[in-house]
């Protein structure tokens, strides 16, 4: 979580009377904010907030401690990551329990893309409708953010992730989940077509510190050959909608077909390094183009 002041409050706690909306319910963690504003501003709503979590020198968690503690503290036997930004559909535990059944034991990793809100908008969380409200406002004031940010993993707790220690909020680290579950053989599973997330607009101070810079590249550096490995919701071997998992269908399904087909990554990482440089063409010395990170 980020300290609940001013505008960042409101976007927080919106996300997590939507997790509280799910149903079947479902138990909540948090982890506490740097500033230690978190336990008092969710006190009462039945969430847990856990304060022992490695961090940046920025203050953002570890994800590596964070899934750890995750795991120790959770009761149940599917685990969901999803940022403290993102406001989701009632049915987020619903498709979660029917994707574990339908994966009868095997090991996967369900995850969904989301659509960004481009202006704050106001909404009253203890309203009805206060959701459909929510959703119309992406009509006029959202769009879709693509394939490449996904802000809610769903995997069985029994799969360890074991991811390296990446900052959380600066970049990669969505991406480097896909691939180690395919890399892993896991199956990925793209559930965004029956699970509407969204992400509210909030301003973004960490990035003006200088900190924020280096921890970005720190999890460029973190992810071993990022422009070739860096996987997205294109990569999914499989697509849950209308309740049932299937495989993707057209370009997408060619797409995740040459997932792990090296010449085809390699082919990605040129198109990748020429389009966004200063993400793709860290030296080995941890040295980047001069232009801002995206």
């Amino acid at each position: 979580m980020r300290p609940f002041h001013g505008r960042i409050a409101e976007v927080q706690l919106n996300a997590i009377q939507s997790w509280l909306a799910a149903k079947p319910a479902c138990e909540i963690l948090l982890v506490e904010d740097e500033e230690g504003t978190t336990a008092k501003a969710v006190r009462g709503l039945g969430c847990k907030v856990l304060t022992e979590v490695k961090r940046s020198r920025l203050g953002a968690p570890l994800l590596d401690d964070l899934l750890r503690i995750g795991r120790e503290h959770a009761s149940g036997d599917i685990m969901a990551f999803i940022t403290a930004d993102i406001v989701a559909q009632s049915n987020l535990t619903e498709i979660a329990e029917s994707c574990h059944s339908q994966m009868d034991g095997r090991p996967y990793l369900a995850v969904a893309g989301r659509v960004d809100l481009l202006r704050p908008v106001d909404c009253d969380s203890t309203a009805d409708d206060w959701f459909e409200q929510l959703r119309a406002a992406t009509k006029i004031h959202g769009r879709p953010h693509g394939f490449s940010a996904i802000d809610l993993w769903v995997y069985p707790k029994s799969w360890h992730i074991d991811p390296p220690p990446f900052p959380i909020g600066r970049g990669g680290t969505d991406n480097w989940v896909v691939y180690k579950a395919r890399t892993a053989r896991v199956p990925v599973v793209d559930i965004t077509p029956d699970l509407l997330l969204i992400h509210q607009w909030h301003d973004k101070p960490a990035r003006k510190s200088p900190l924020f810079r280096e921890e970005f590249y720190e999890c460029v550096r973190l992810f071993d050959n990022i422009s070739e490995n860096a996987m997205s919701l294109l990569d999914a071997d499989l697509v849950f909608r209308h309740g049932r998992l299937g495989r993707p269908t057209g370009f997408r399904r060619v797409h995740s077909s040459m997932s792990l087909f090296r010449p085809y990554r390699r082919l990605l990482a040129r198109f990748r390094r020429f389009k966004m440089p200063h993400v793709y063409c860290v030296d080995s010395d941890g040295g980047a183009d001069s232009s801002r990170p995206s």
